[in-house]
């Protein structure tokens, strides 16, 4: 081959979750418990969804915020106080975020099974 002779261009795929249609639901899980966190994020991606993870109740509303998950979960480790707040700011103070479900959940209390149907309607 010349110097002026060029190779065809490789083809190029892209990777299948890329091409998928409807993308899996995400949920951003705001736990202080990482061992209660990771038992969640399992289950939670068993059943095909996407996870995201929240240690504290700031960092809930920054990644809410900016990543626009379908759903948000919000474990009681949080505390009372910080919950209240979440919820107030995802709600009722930013508009962006005000339409997402947000799920409150205590120890060994399971998903609700509205978000097990909405993974149906992603697919």
């Amino acid at each position: 081959m010349s110097e002026l002779q060029t190779e065809a261009p490789a083809t190029i795929t892209l990777p299948p979750q890329a091409t998928t249609a409807h993308p899996r639901p995400v949920v951003l899980i705001a736990d202080a418990n990482p061992a209660s966190r990771l038992r969640r994020a399992r289950q939670l991606e068993a059943r095909g969804f996407e996870v995201a993870f929240a240690r504290t109740s700031f960092e809930a509303i920054v990644k809410a915020s900016c990543h626009l998950p379908d759903y948000i979960v919000v474990d009681e480790s949080l505390g009372e106080e910080d919950i209240v707040s979440v919820t107030t700011m995802l709600l009722a103070t930013c508009p962006a975020t005000s339409h997402i479900p947000v799920v409150r959940l205590g120890p060994g209390r399971r998903l609700p099974t509205r978000m097990h149907s909405s993974l149906v309607r992603h697919r």
